[in-house]
């Protein structure tokens, strides 16, 4: 009899303690929507209108080389009867060299610009990657999901976070500014 109570006190011992360990070990996921927090976020909204103005810039940059060789493609066509040879070959020259100019000038825009978005986005990411971490810390997250992650089919909307992490972001950036 007490070798009976002796080994149903420990198997109730081992359910207890497993029992304990399995409720220590919840998994608790949460899923981020990025293109939901850079539509909503007012912050990634003020990082897009800077990159807009500066894209702006570098378009009336070129548009201002552009109109320089209409101009000129203009001036060798009105010009073209009453020039001589020497100076139509001239025309066409400066033409030529302020087309390739031209060419270069929107290569190096074009560059600038995603260089200039690249950065941004790797710089917001490392953002939003300290504010999921804060979040997940204190909240007690196992795993958080990018709503676009391959393999990713279905969620809970209760399991999404994606609004506390705009709010925290957003509070971030404006105690920044």
């Amino acid at each position: 009899m007490k070798l009976f109570r002796f080994i149903l006190l420990a198997v109730l011992l081992v359910f207890f303690i497993q029992n304990q360990a399995i409720a220590e070990d919840k998994v608790r996921i949460g899923i981020l929507d990025m293109q939901k927090l850079q539509r909503t976020s007012s912050s990634f909204q003020k990082i897009k209108e800077k990159l807009k103005k500066k894209f702006d810039m570098l378009k009336k940059k070129l548009q201002a080389e552009e109109e320089g060789i209409l101009k000129l493609e203009e001036e060798l066509r009105k010009q073209s009867m009453m020039l001589s040879l020497d100076a139509k070959e001239d025309k066409r020259q400066e033409l030529e060299k302020k087309r390739r100019h031209y060419k270069y000038i929107y290569g190096e825009v074009t560059q600038d610009m995603k260089d200039a978005e690249f950065a941004a986005t790797k710089k917001i990411g490392r953002e939003i990657e300290k504010v999921v971490t804060k979040i997940a810390e204190k909240e007690g997250y196992t795993i958080i999901l990018e709503q676009g992650a391959v393999g990713l089919i279905y969620y809970k909307d209760s399991i999404d976070m994606t609004d506390r992490v705009r709010k925290a972001y957003d509070q971030s950036k404006q105690k920044e500014d």
